[in-house]
């Protein structure tokens, strides 16, 4: 039985189990998994709510606890209640990383707004209706505007699915699990992956996965993870699939493996036909023949060389060293192997630049604005937004050294009192990340980048991008920033 009330927005609990993120241990953890996942969607209910007000379209769906009769936690709206929550200071502004702009806005907001808006007519169920409660939440989430309800994501929809409906989601028991043992992933990855990744393509991936670690199916994966063998490799294979670089295509190239590029062994004959789907009455030697097919494309992918003699066994054994590890990780050559798996490209195609900033994920203190820039930097296209990048691309460096300053507690000013300009510390730091040049490894990666910054006339020079700012007719183009981009990337990515 339902019950329709207004409701003080301070009163109302906000749910700490959606289903679009993991449990968060408190609303201020709650409101930043909601920002993470989809931050342009949150911003534009943040304005929505300031400029409009909370207009009850639809009412507020929240739940009566029938053991704490004063708490009403709110299982549809989350995204409204934490947005109008924010605007009244009822949860400190200072734990968000708010854009200028709306931070700007809730300063001048009136109090006639706070008091036209300070309760919300809510539908109220008793604890014994969860389930009807969880039905109509199912059906509500198909709008296409940014500051109505925001679609759920296939994350969202798997847990909904294994929780409500008691479904087996291996791929998303296995992300879970990730999160909590992973050795490659980022606190912002674990923040961002664990309310929008790639499930279905992880699911898809694991049929692939489970023979060669040994295990019969991907529930099994799951459930062994982080026990499994080859887990190094198998953990690579999440990365890289949270971060763009394999999808479907990669996952069904029947031609290349995608497993082996990553460090999994080659499947057994048997494994192979029954991975690949094939019929029981294909011969043996066709099985053979298919799998040795594939060790010599992907030998022939790692080399850059033709063969046509290597079979499927000397391929799979020639994978199996260091401990069940594959051997494309004991060298520099073979790492570099490893790392470019995945398409490459030009050094002038753009889609190289998009590839990095894919895989660069900051982590530390203050760097939200740094992922938020790289987010808008992704959203740009090179042949049209040519300036508009090199402008958030200074942003990232300016805000990333000034972040590894306060790691570091260097000084921001110099003795007279002065700042420190960009390029001085930008130097500053590269001299303290190569321990004073002893670090030769760092000294060769970022010595295209340091070089670049300080050309008094490079493209994607500190002088440049201040040119940008300041000198009415100086421009950049697409294939500038292409070629160039890769040379300063290094230190970027070193800040952060």
């Amino acid at each position: 039985m339902s019950k329709t009330t207004q409701i003080d927005v301070k009163d109302l609990k906000l749910d700490l189990k959606n289903f679009r993120t993991i449990p968060q241990k408190d609303e201020t953890d709650a409101v930043n998994a909601m920002i993470m996942i989809s931050p342009d969607r949150f911003w534009a209910l943040m304005l929505s709510l300031i400029e409009d007000g909370y207009i009850p379209t639809e009412n507020i769906i929240a739940i009566k606890s029938a053991t704490e009769q004063k708490e009403i936690t709110v299982k549809e709206g989350n995204r409204r209640i934490a947005g109008l929550k924010l605007i009244h200071g009822y949860l400190n502004a200072g734990s968000f990383n708010l854009p200028t702009n709306i931070a700007t806005k809730i300063s001048t907001i009136s109090q006639e707004w706070k008091n036209e808006n300070s309760q919300v007519p809510c539908t109220v169920y008793e604890e014994t209706d969860s389930g009807k409660v969880d039905k109509i939440i199912n059906l509500t989430h198909g709008k296409g505007d940014k500051a109505s309800r925001d679609k759920w994501t296939s994350v969202a929809t798997a847990r909904h699915n294994r929780n409500m409906n008691k479904a087996s989601e291996p791929g998303l028991d296995l992300l879970e699990k990730y999160f909590l043992s992973g050795k490659n992933i980022t606190s912002d990855q674990k923040d961002t992956w664990s309310g929008d990744y790639p499930i279905t393509v992880l699911d898809e991936a694991l049929k692939k996965i489970a023979p060669r670690v040994e295990e019969a199916n991907a529930v099994d994966v799951a459930k062994k993870y982080p026990a499994v063998k080859y887990r190094d490799a198998v953990e690579k294979i999440l990365s890289n699939i949270g971060v763009g670089n394999i999808g479907f295509k990669d996952v069904r190239n029947t031609v290349e493996d995608f497993c082996e590029k990553y460090g999994l062994p080659s499947l057994p004959p048997t494994a192979a036909t029954n991975t690949a789907g094939t019929s029981s009455g294909t011969s043996s030697s066709n099985n053979t023949i298919n799998n040795s097919n594939t060790a010599n494309t992907n030998q022939n992918t790692a080399t850059g060389t033709r063969s046509s003699n290597t079979n499927s066994n000397s391929q799979s054994s020639s994978n199996q060293t260091n401990g069940g590890q594959t051997g494309i990780t004991t060298s520099n050559t073979n790492s570099t192997t490893n790392n470019s798996a995945g398409k490459a490209y030009a050094i002038n195609d753009p889609k190289g630049v998009t590839k990095l900033l894919k895989g660069f994920s900051p982590s530390g203190l203050n760097r939200q604005k740094v992922v938020t820039l790289k987010n808008e930097a992704l959203n740009l296209k090179l042949d049209k937004n040519p300036i508009a990048f090199c402008f958030l691309l200074r942003s990232m460096f300016e805000i990333s050294v000034k972040a590894y300053f306060t790691d570091q507690s260097f000084p921001t000013t110099k003795t007279n009192g002065k700042d420190k300009t960009l390029k001085e510390m930008l130097n500053e730091a590269k001299t303290h990340l190569t321990n004073n040049g002893q670090n030769s490894t760092l000294i060769k990666e970022l010595h295209g980048a340091i070089t670049e910054l300080n050309k008094s006339e490079g493209i994607l020079s500190v002088t440049s991008m201040n040119q940008l700012v300041h000198n009415s007719t100086f421009s950049v183009t697409e294939s500038d920033i292409c070629t160039l981009f890769v040379q300063v990337f290094p230190l970027l990515k070193a800040l952060n």
